[in-house]
């Protein structure tokens, strides 16, 4: 039991779990921090230890709370396998009483005027394409915004659907239907693991159909992943002959950003199309449960946002 490692620890967690990349990939994210923290192996890690990772993730690094939670509940359930499992001596999990109080964060959205911006600059590149056909910036690096086309629709599939990065990752040919005009969205890709239907809407009708043209000429299957920018940018094709994981997108938004000059995450469209919505929420609350795909009402709720005129309305109204 003294040699049990956390790559060991993590391995049999993962073999028994059957868990998805994804998220095993974020359990070998925080297991790593927290290896940076300290060399103690698994079987001596004890309470102390958690509150000194605490303080210095807190304190030295700045991280918030709500990212701290994060890393606790991953390493409770990873330390609560190994107690249960007899591969760890505690008796009680040294991860426990170790959260703090993360309070309620206003959620980051987009204003039309970031919006307006965002498509300016997509439009820019669009013209770039159409007059020099290449991707590569002055500097002769490779250009995260090729091909605009490509990304733009990206982003209006985002702003339209509300969906998150990992559902349109896992998109296929087949799970468009123009004529009805819905999208399926997998369990895989969904937080939940529940199948989604969303509607495409008419500003974003255009651009989808578009991509689904350009990917029949490509000759792509109905089973192939549909947002794959190796099937519409050659220099990348030998790297995503078959799956586009989220690196080339997440590549897309940082570039995105630093040009627009203002955070643009695929997240922050779906905060933006649910706060707006949320603003009627006797009308749209069961719309945006619908549209979001969540299980629970709470969840829903958590966009409903006051803005600082609608109270003072209110003030005016009822204390004048």
């Amino acid at each position: 039991m003294d040699d049990i490692t956390f790559k060991y620890l993590t391995d049999q967690y993962f073999y028994n779990k059957a868990l998805r990349p994804v998220t095993m990939n974020s359990y070998l994210k925080v297991v790593r921090t927290f290896e940076e923290f300290t060399s103690v192996p698994p079987v001596k890690v004890d309470h102390h230890t958690v509150l000194g990772w605490r303080n210095t993730v807190l304190t030295k690094q700045k991280r918030t709370p709500r990212t701290w939670n994060n890393k606790v509940s991953h390493m409770r359930a990873l330390f609560n396998f190994g107690i249960t499992q007899g591969l760890l001596p505690h008796d009680k999990n040294p991860f426990h009483y170790a959260v703090v109080r993360a309070g309620k964060k206003r959620k980051k959205i987009l204003t039309k005027s970031q919006m307006d911006a965002m498509s300016r600059r997509v439009e820019l590149y669009l013209d770039i394409e159409k007059e020099h056909g290449c991707s590569v910036l002055y500097n002769g690096r490779r250009n995260a915004m090729h091909p605009a086309w490509f990304w733009g629709t990206a982003i209006n599939v985002l702003r339209y659907t509300a969906i998150r990065m990992s559902q349109l990752l896992h998109i296929r040919l087949c799970d468009v239907n123009l004529e009805e005009r819905w999208i399926d969205l997998s369990a895989d890709g969904s937080k939940n693991h529940n199948e989604h239907r969303v509607p495409v809407v008419t500003a974003l009708y255009p651009s989808l159909a578009h991509l689904l043209e350009r990917a029949e000429e490509e000759g792509m299957e109905p089973e192939h992943q549909l947002f794959n920018v190796g099937w519409f940018d050659p220099r990348r094709k030998r790297k995503y002959p078959e799956v586009m994981d989220e690196r080339p997108l997440r590549a897309f938004f940082r570039r995105l950003s630093r040009e627009c000059r203002f955070t643009v995450t695929p997240h922050r469209f779906r905060h933006t199309v649910a706060t707006h919505m949320m603003k009627s929420p006797e009308r749209n609350l069961y719309v945006v449960k619908r549209l979001l795909g969540h299980v629970s009402l709470a969840s829903t709720m958590e966009y409903i946002d006051e803005s600082v005129d609608n109270l003072r309305d209110i003030l005016e109204t009822e204390l004048m």
